[in-house]
């Protein structure tokens, strides 16, 4: 008797386990999108030279190293900003029976000085960099950014959840699960080569960060005096 008596109880509480387990959900994708203005660029050049003569080859690129950072200088550009990314000094084949030597640098550059990219770019081509490799224009407030196009998204999803619940006469009851499925970055940029970067023009195009999230909302179907929009504000 004790047996039967034990194992309806486990029956019982399974059954409202399993009831539990199954509460009604659904799930909305809100998106946000937050548009800025670029302050901050990146830049990554360098500076090549060739010569069949190793030691005419390293004095070449150091000359027009040297340039550059008096370049730099007399324009007031902090020295921290221009940091040597790797430097190369190498034999090359030429022919069968000669070969050539390459000294070469590359450098990245950081700086607030937006208005200033395009003359900046003409004048260290000028001086001898022969290929910029990119260039990337964003935002100094990028983590700002970010939290308000999650913001954003968040609400967006939450106004779709009460428009869903309401027309389809649900209550709705809370968020249970939130998933961010895409946060980007899209900034003005542009690679270039040779001579041909110094003419490039500032990107035009719109800066913006988007974002998009997930969340999914558990609900009822029962007629209750309770409004969906109310429910979610009490969350």
């Amino acid at each position: 008797m004790k047996h039967l008596v034990v194992l309806a109880i486990l029956t019982l509480v399974s059954r409202v386990c399993a009831a539990d387990e199954h509460v009604p959900e659904f799930t909305v994708t809100g998106y946000g999108k937050v548009f800025y203005t670029v302050d901050i660029v990146d830049m990554q050049f360098s500076v090549s030279v060739r010569d069949k003569n190793v030691q005419e080859c390293k004095r070449k690129h150091d000359a027009v190293v040297d340039k550059l950072n008096e370049y730099l200088k007399a324009q007031k550009y902090p020295q921290e900003m221009l940091s040597l990314e790797n430097t190369i000094l190498k034999r090359e084949r030429a022919s069968r029976d000669s070969y050539t030597y390459l000294a070469q640098s590359t450098y990245s550059m950081r700086t607030g000085r937006i208005e200033e990219l395009s003359s900046l770019q003409a004048d260290i081509v000028e001086i001898g960099v022969d290929e910029i490799h990119f260039v990337k224009l964003f935002s100094s407030k990028q983590r700002e950014l970010e939290d308000q196009a999650r913001k954003q998204a968040i609400e967006d999803a939450k106004s779709k959840a009460v428009l869903t619940a309401k027309q389809l006469g649900w209550t709705l009851d809370r968020p249970t699960k939130v998933r961010y499925t895409t946060t980007r970055y899209s900034s003005g940029g542009f690679g270039a080569r040779s001579g041909s970067a110094a003419a490039s023009p500032l990107a035009t195009s719109a800066n913006f960060v988007d974002s998009a999230v997930q969340v999914t909302f558990s609900y009822n179907t029962e007629d209750e005096t309770v409004q969906p929009e109310d429910a979610l504000d009490n969350k």
